[in-house]
C-alpha cells in the first residue's frame, strides 16, 4: 500500500512539473523535392513581449520538437533557401500538445496568403439553448464507441441497458447528423459508431410533434455531429468472437456517406449478455400477460416488459438505413430492421405477504422462455412546398410475432412456517400483430419573424391476436377439507385500436420579447378487446367459460384548448399558460350490453422559468400538470387467471389521473478546470392515482382490481459533481440522493399506506495518465419502507457496490483492460443476502500496417460468481428474486476496421 501511495505521489509530482510546458512538434519538408528539410530554424516567441521562449533546428528527417512554457506564442519556421512559415498558438493547461504534422515551406519570393491559428476550444459550451460537447476534448479508451464517449461527458449518464440521461433528464431521441439512425433504437448508434468519427455531441430540446402532454411539450434530443471526413467515403467494421464451444458474438457495420446521401447496413448476432434484450428494442408486442400497457390522453402508448437484463439471451438483428436529399426542397429517408430475440431464464422468488391480522410467505421457482420476431419499416419525407412551408410525412409499420412459455411451482407457507399448499402452473402463448403509425406535419412560417402555424395529424392502427394454454394443479397439504383442483383452459384474445389525433398550433410574437401560442387538439380513439376462454371437456377445448370471457369496447374523445405566454430577455425566459381539457369516455360491454359514460373536465396549468448565469451555468424551475388514461386492460371487467394464484380484473369505472409536478435544477460546468455540479429537486402529487385493491381468500389466492386513490406523492433530491485536481490528472466525482415516496393501495378493502425513504451515495475517483487509466468507486443504496397495515412489513434493506476499472497501454501495441465489482446485499430474506464478486479482463493487440485489425482475449466473470438478485417492496408484499444469468466465459475475438481513407486508427480506436 505504501509503494502504491509513493507511486501515485510521484506521478502527481511529475504531472505538476511537466504540465507547465507545451509540446510543439512537426516535420518540415522541401517545397520542390518534397523531402525532409534539415537545419531549418524553429523559434517560439511570446506574443506579449516578443521574448524568445525556445528554439531548435530540424534534424536530418526534418523533425523538430519544442517545449516552451504555456503561453500565447508565435512559432516561426525559417530556412535561408525558403520563405518563413508562422503559426499562432493559444496554449492552456488543458490544451498543451500541438503537432503541426507535415509542413512545406513556401518559395523565398512567395507572399503568404494566410496563417494557421491553433486555438483552445471549450470542451463544453452552450450555443443558444444547445449544450455542445467537443468530442476530441475527452479522452476515451481504445476501440471506443460513442457510448464509451458519452460516459466521459460531464452530466451525461449511460446505464447498463444503454439508456441515456443528460443533466438528470432522459434523452428521448438520438440522431446522427440530424437524422434517425436505424429508426428510434438509440443503442444501434451509440454502441456501434466510432467515437473518433464524432466531432461534437449536441443536446437540446425540441417540440414533440406527436404529443403535447400538458406542459411537457418538448423532448430531449442528442445529436451526434460527424466530422467532415466521416461524411465522405465509407467506414465500418466486422467482428467475430467465440469460445469454440457455446458462446459467440458477431457484428457487421458499414456506412457510406456522400454529403447528401447516406447508406448504412448493420447486422449483429450473439448469445452473450452484451446483446441481451435492451430498453431500445421496440418489437415485443402482443404479450398481454408479460407487458404493462400504459397510455396518456394523447393516444400514445408505451410498454414495460420488466427486467430484461437477466436470463440467457440469443439475439439476431439486421437492418439497412438510407437517406438522401433529392433536391433543395426534398429529403427522404427510410429504414428496415429485422429482429429475432430469444430469452430463457430460471428464477427463484421468496415473497412475504402482510395482512391486517396475519401474514404468510411463498417460495417460487420458475422457468420462462420467449421468442420474439419483428419487421419494422420506417419512411420519412420532408418536402419544402415553398420557402416558408414545410410538409413532413412519416409512416411507420411494424409486424410482430411472439411465443412465450412459462412454468412455475409455488409453495405457500403459513405464519407458523408450515407448508400448507403448493401449485404448479404452465402457460403458453402465441401472438402476432401489427402497428401502423402515420404522422403528417405542416409547418408554415410567415414574413414576420417567429410567426408560425403548425398543423399535425396522427393516425394509429394496431391489431394484435393471441392464443394460449393454461394448465395448473392446486394441491392442499393440510387437513383443511378443501379438495385439490386443476385448470385446463385455452385462451384466445384479440385487441385492436384506432386513433385519430389532430393538433393546430399558432405562434404569434407580440414583441421581440413576448410570444403567444394558441393550441387546439382533438383526439378520438376506439379500442376493442375480445377475450375468450374454453375449458377442456370431452377431449377438446369446447366449453366456453363465461367468467373469463368478454367483449369490450372503449371509445374516447378528448378536446383541448391551450394558451401559452413566453417572455424572454437576455439571460432569463419565462413561460406560463394553461389548457382546458374535456375527456368523454364510453365503455361498452358488448356481451351484457351495459355502458358506462364518463366526462372529465380539467384545467391544466404549467409554468417554466430559466435563468442563464452564463453559457455553462443555468438554473431552471418547472411546474407542469398532466393526466394518464386507463388502458383497456385496466377497464375491461373480466377476470384474467393467467396466474390462478393472482387473478386480475378490470374496472370500467376507473377515472383518469391528474398529476402535478414541481422540479428545479441547477447545473454548472467550468471548461478550463473540468469541474461540474448538478443539483435537481422534484416533487409530484397525483389525484385519482391508479392503485390496486387486492382481495385475499383463506388460502392465499388474490383478485386484484385497479382503483383510484388520492394522496399519492413523491419527492426527491439528487446531487452529482466532479472536481479535477493536478491539471485533470485526478477527478473526484461524488453523488448523493434522497427519495421519499408515499403510496396507497387497498388490502381486502382496507387502505394500506406505504411510505418508502431511500438514500443513495457514491464516490468515484479517476486517475488518468498517458499509459494508464484507473478508476475506483463506491455506491450504497439504503431503502426503508413502512406500512400501515402491518408493522412486520417495515423491513429496511441495503445494497453496496465497490467497483474498480484499470486500462493499461502496454508495449508492442497491446492493451490490458480489467474491471471488478463487489456487490453486498443485506437485510433480505434467508438465502437472498447474496454477496458476489465479478471480475472481467481483456487483453488486446493490433496488427497490420494501419493497425486496423484488433485481436483480443475477453474473459468475463473469471471467478464464476455472477448472479442477478433484487428486492422490491410494493403494496403489502416484499419480494426477493434471484434469476439465472450467464456466468464465466472466455472469448477469442477479432475486429477488422475499414475506411475509405485507409488510414491508421490512432490508439486502436474505432
Amino acid at each position: 500500500m505504501r509503494k502504491l501511495f509513493l507511486l501515485i505521489s510521484l506521478c502527481l509530482l511529475l504531472s505538476k512539473v511537466y504540465s507547465q510546458k507545451m509540446t510543439i512538434g512537426g516535420n518540415v519538408q522541401d517545397t520542390v523535392a518534397k523531402t525532409p528539410l534539415q537545419y531549418a530554424v524553429v523559434m517560439a516567441v511570446r506574443l506579449k513581449d516578443s521574448v524568445l521562449l525556445a528554439h531548435t533546428r530540424t534534424d536530418d528527417k526534418g523533425v523538430f520538437s519544442l517545449m516552451p512554457p504555456i503561453d500565447t506564442v508565435q512559432v516561426i519556421i525559417s530556412h535561408p533557401k525558403f520563405g518563413d512559415q508562422s503559426f499562432y498558438i493559444f496554449g492552456s493547461p488543458s490544451n498543451s500538445e500541438f503537432n503541426f504534422g507535415k509542413i512545406i515551406l513556401p518559395p523565398k519570393s512567395h507572399t503568404l496568403q494566410e496563417i494557421v491559428i491553433y486555438a483552445y476550444k471549450d470542451p463544453v459550451f452552450y450555443k443558444g439553448d444547445t449544450l455542445i460537447y467537443t468530442a476530441d476534448s475527452f479522452k476515451v479508451k481504445p476501440n471506443a464507441t460513442v457510448e464509451d464517449l458519452l460516459k466521459k461527458l460531464p452530466g451525461i449518464k449511460v446505464d447498463a441497458e444503454g439508456k441515456i440521461t443528460s443533466q438528470g433528464k432522459k434523452v428521448d431521441q438520438v440522431l446522427v447528423d440530424g437524422d434517425e439512425f436505424f429508426g428510434t433504437d438509440p443503442t444501434v448508434a451509440t454502441q456501434n459508431l466510432n467515437a473518433k468519427s464524432v466531432e461534437s455531441v449536441q443536446v437540446y430540446e425540441k417540440k414533440n410533434d406527436q404529443a403535447t402532454d400538458d406542459g411537457n411539450e418538448t423532448i430531449q434530443v442528442m445529436n451526434l455531429k460527424l466530422k467532415e471526413d466521416a461524411k465522405k467515403g465509407y467506414f465500418g467494421k466486422v467482428s467475430g468472437a467465440s469460445d469454440f464451444q457455446k458462446f459467440y458474438e458477431g457484428e457487421f457495420l458499414a456506412n457510406k456517406f456522400n454529403n447528401k446521401q447516406k447508406i448504412s447496413v448493420f447486422a449483429l448476432g450473439s448469445n452473450t449478455p452484451r446483446s441481451s434484450l435492451g430498453w431500445g428494442d421496440m418489437y415485443k408486442y402482443g404479450l398481454n400477460n408479460e407487458m404493462n400497457v400504459q397510455s396518456n390522453d394523447d393516444g400514445m402508448y408505451w410498454f414495460d416488459s420488466g427486467d430484461e437484463n437477466t436470463g440467457i439471451p440469443r439475439t439476431l438483428k439486421t437492418g439497412i438505413y438510407y437517406t438522401d436529399k433529392l433536391s433543395s426542397k426534398t429529403k427522404i429517408s427510410s429504414n428496415y430492421t429485422y429482429n429475432n430475440n430469444q430469452l430463457s431464464k430460471n428464477s427463484e422468488t421468496a415473497s412475504q405477504y402482510f395482512l391486517k391480522d396475519t401474514s404468510y410467505s411463498t417460495s417460487n421457482t420458475g422457468r420462462n422462455t420467449q421468442l420474439n420476431e419483428s419487421h419494422s419499416i420506417n419512411f420519412d419525407l420532408v418536402q419544402n412546398l415553398d420557402s416558408l412551408t414545410e410538409l413532413k410525412v412519416t409512416p411507420k409499420l411494424k409486424l410482430n410475432s411472439a411465443t412465450v412459455t412459462n412454468s412455475e411451482r409455488t409453495e405457500f407457507i403459513d405464519s407458523l412456517g408450515r407448508e400448507v399448499r403448493e401449485t404448479e402452473i404452465y402457460n403458453r402463448n402465441n401472438s402476432k400483430g401489427y402497428d401502423l403509425n402515420t404522422v403528417a406535419n405542416l409547418t408554415r412560417k410567415f414574413m414576420k419573424k417567429n410567426r408560425v402555424l403548425f398543423v399535425s395529424y396522427n393516425n394509429v392502427l394496431t391489431n394484435n391476436s393471441s392464443d394460449g394454454l393454461l394448465i395448473s394443479n392446486n394441491t392442499f397439504l393440510t387437513s383443511s377439507g378443501i379438495p385439490n383442483d386443476s385448470i385446463n383452459q385455452k385462451k384466445m384474445n384479440a385487441n385492436s385500436n384506432t386513433s385519430h389525433n389532430t393538433t393546430v398550433k399558432f405562434t404569434e410574437p407580440l414583441t421581440k420579447k413576448i410570444t403567444l401560442e394558441f393550441t387546439y387538439n382533438l383526439n378520438y380513439s376506439k379500442g376493442l378487446q375480445k377475450k375468450e376462454t374454453f375449458n377442456y371437456a370431452g377431449g377438446e377445448y369446447s366449453l366456453k367459460d363465461s367468467l373469463f370471457t368478454n367483449n369490450f369496447e372503449n371509445l374516447r374523445m378528448t378536446n383541448r384548448l391551450g394558451l401559452k405566454f413566453t417572455y424572454e430577455v437576455n439571460k432569463q425566459r419565462v413561460s406560463l399558460g394553461t389548457k382546458l381539457r374535456q375527456v368523454s369516455v364510453e365503455n361498452n360491454n358488448l356481451i351484457t350490453n351495459q355502458s358506462i359514460h364518463q366526462t372529465v373536465n380539467n384545467i391544466l396549468p404549467f409554468f417554466n422559468f430559466r435563468y442563464k448565469f452564463s453559457d455553462n451555468k443555468r438554473f431552471n424551475f418547472d411546474y407542469s400538470t398532466n393526466s394518464d388514461q386507463p388502458s383497456i386492460d385496466q377497464l375491461q371487467p373480466v377476470q384474467d387467471n393467467t396466474n390462478p394464484n393472482q387473478v386480475k380484473r378490470g374496472n370500467p369505472n376507473l377515472l383518469p389521473t391528474f398529476r402535478q409536478e414541481f422540479s428545479t435544477s441547477f447545473n454548472s460546468y467550468k471548461a478550463i478546470t473540468g469541474n461540474y455540479l448538478w443539483v435537481n429537486l422534484r416533487y409530484n402529487t397525483t389525484s385519482n392515482a391508479f392503485t390496486n385493491n387486492i382481495e385475499y381468500d383463506t388460502i392465499g389466492r388474490t383478485i386484484t382490481t385497479p382503483v383510484n386513490v388520492n394522496g399519492n406523492y413523491n419527492t426527491g433530491i439528487q446531487f452529482s459533481g466532479g472536481r479535477s485536481l493536478f491539471s485533470r490528472l485526478i477527478t473526484i466525482e461524488p453523488e448523493l440522493g434522497f427519495n421519499y415516496n408515499n403510496y396507497s393501495n387497498f388490502v381486502n378493502n382496507i387502505q394500506n399506506r406505504t411510505t418508502t425513504a431511500s438514500t443513495n451515495a457514491g464516490l468515484n475517483i479517476l486517475l488518468q495518465l498517458d499509459t494508464l487509466e484507473f478508476e475506483v468507486g463506491y455506491r450504497i443504496d439504503y431503502t426503508s419502507p413502512t406500512s400501515t397495515i402491518n408493522a412486520a412489513n417495515n423491513k429496511p434493506y441495503a445494497t453496496q457496490v465497490l467497483s474498480s476499472e484499470l486500462l493499461l497501454r502496454l508495449p508492442f501495441k497491446m492493451l490490458l483492460e480489467t474491471d471488478v465489482n463487489y456487490t453486498i446485499n443485506t437485510q433480505r430474506a434467508q438465502g437472498y443476502n447474496i454477496n458476489y464478486f465479478i471480475w472481467n479482463a481483456s487483453l488486446k493487440k493490433t496488427f497490420l500496417k494501419n493497425e486496423n485489425l484488433v485481436v483480443s482475449i475477453d474473459a468475463m466473470d473469471i471467478l464464476n460468481k455472477n448472479i442477478s438478485a433484487s428486492r422490491t417492496v410494493q403494496d403489502n408484499v416484499i419480494t426477493d428474486n434471484k434469476t439465472s444469468i450467464i456466468s464465466r466465459y472466455i472469448l477469442l475475438k477479432a475486429v477488422f476496421k475499414f475506411n475509405s481513407n485507409k488510414t491508421k486508427e490512432n490508439d486502436m480506436d474505432f
